[in-house]
Formats: structure tokens, sequence, C-alpha cells
């Protein structure tokens, strides 16, 4: 008998906002730009390590970011929400400054590397109470909550960087608490009876 394949970890949105409040409440603007631009663009940790402050392009009303390191060596532009612009900004007006080009500094004024940033979510994650959430757990999120929000599946390859729709695929399995909740619904449809 065929297994079918399991649902990459994400979190639920009410799971997200916890993790954004435990960011918040230390009062980094550095990590709250950092968790945002992860949850809200679902790029890899090892693209936010590489990006450079001349790959990001914000104003008021709109923002990118250029990835240039993706997988396969592919140059995306992935759009920014007035959340992760708001963070940005508030970033950049702290930021130290430093010879690096680097987006996101570390404590040495170099740019960050990915062990750092997985060391700061895992730390995050410990202060809200979500075991296991990782920067890639984010990047699921984002492409689990796009395709729940009716995004298809060609927009979330893209915002991913995959080359191939069965990639982006997974994210339709369904997880198990996708399935309780629609059989959850029955109850609610049927009057209770």
């Amino acid at each position: 008998m065929a297994t079918s394949p399991r649902a990459p970890r994400s979190l639920e949105k009410r799971e997200l906002d916890k993790l954004i409040r435990a960011v918040e409440r230390h009062d980094s603007t550095r990590d709250q730009a950092l968790v945002l631009t992860l949850r809200h663009t679902g790029i890899r940790v090892g693209e936010l390590c590489a990006l450079s402050l001349h790959d990001m392009a914000v104003s008021e009303r709109a923002g990118s970011l250029t990835v240039r390191s993706g997988k396969g060596r592919k140059l995306r532009v992935v759009p920014l929400n007035a959340d992760v612009r708001r963070a940005l900004n508030a970033y950049l007006q702290k930021r130290p400054p430093s010879r690096s080009e680097a987006l996101f500094l570390g404590q040495r004024g170099g740019g960050l590397k990915p062990r750092a940033v997985e060391h700061l979510l895992t730390k995050y994650a410990y202060l809200a109470q979500l075991p296991g959430a990782t920067p890639h757990t984010l990047r699921h999120s984002f492409g689990k909550h796009l395709l729940d929000l009716g995004s298809d599946l060609v927009t979330v390859a893209a915002l991913l960087g995959h080359a191939k729709l069965q990639t982006v695929a997974i994210y339709t399995t369904p997880s198990q608490r996708d399935l309780e909740r629609a059989v959850e619904r029955l109850s609610w449809e049927g009057g209770g009876g």
C-alpha cells in the first residue's frame, strides 16, 4: 500500500502571531525585520543571509527583495507587504554603520550566517513555546497560507523560487489539522446531528 507524502510542517497563523510577539518583546528591530521577512516572503535562510542593501527596494507603498542566490542561481524578485516594509525601514534606521553590504548584520558587523539565523529563531520559538519552529518552517507556512488563501500553484512556485509545480504541490497535502477541521465542519453543516 502506497503512503501519501506528509505535509511539510507549518505553523498556523495564531502560532506565527505568538512567535512575532516573542520577538517584539525583545525590542530588537533587526530580529523583528528578519523574522517578518522570513514569515512574509518565504525565502530560504541562505537567501536571506545573502541579501545585500542593494537587493532591497522599499517605499511607503511598495517594496521588493531581489533574491540573487536562489537554488540554481536563479534570480527572482519577491514583493514585500506593508508589515515587512515597516519592519525593514525601522531596522535600517537603527542599523549600525558597517563596511559590510549585507542587509542583516551580526554582532561583529559582518553579514549574518544561516546558523546564526537558525539559532535566533530557535531562541524565539522556545520563548513562544513553539518547539521545532525553524526558518524552513516559516517558508512552509508562507507557502501553505498562500494556497489556503486561494493563491494558485504557479504564483506560489514563483514566489518560493521553485521551477517545478510538483515541488509546490506538497503544500496542498492536507495536514492532520486540515483533516480534523474538514470532519468538524460536517457537524456544523448538519446542524450537529
